[in-house]
């Protein structure tokens, strides 16, 4: 005796299809994403109006960490459309070291809680300019990670 199997269609509810499709559609763009955001990131180069006009836009932050004048030696500034990512040493002018046990962070520092080597920056450019929306000066932990994920930004701006 043969049985030919039976297959049932179901009709989906028009609600259940179009949830369905937004799912497909979202999953398909989080896959380009990544490397379309990887192509959109820049670095601005030393000496460049971009790159200055970010530095004197978290600048007045980070002479409050401080105490004090900066300058700074740039490990990297990424540029993704209106949002830069930085991280940067603090120096006086002139390269001096500055004096963390004369700041707010003294106790940090004299803890090794405090990484001297780093800090970290999120600006935004508008209409007015770049400004500082988010900085972070010696931590010892990730601060970007949490940045990454209240701005919704692509983990490429934060990359090395």
């Amino acid at each position: 005796m043969h049985v030919t199997p039976t297959v049932e269609f179901k009709i989906v509810p028009p609600h259940i299809a179009r949830i369905a499709a937004i799912v497909c559609c979202m999953l398909a763009c989080l896959s380009v994403a990544p490397d379309a955001a990887t192509a959109q990131i820049s670095n601005p180069a030393a000496g460049t109006p971009e790159r200055a006009e970010i530095l004197a836009a978290v600048r007045p932050a980070f002479q409050i960490d401080s105490a004090g004048p900066v300058e700074f030696v740039v490990h990297r500034i990424n540029v993704w459309g209106n949002v830069a990512f930085g991280d940067v040493t603090l120096q006086r002018p002139g390269g001096g070291p500055i004096d963390w046990g004369k700041t707010k962070f003294a106790e940090e520092n004299a803890q090794g809680q405090f990484d001297p080597a780093h800090s970290f920056f999120l600006a935004n450019r508008s209409a007015n300019g770049w400004q500082a929306i988010e900085y972070a000066s010696g931590p010892t932990d990730i601060v970007w990670d949490g940045w990454q994920r209240k701005y919704a930004l692509p983990a490429a701006l934060f990359a090395r």
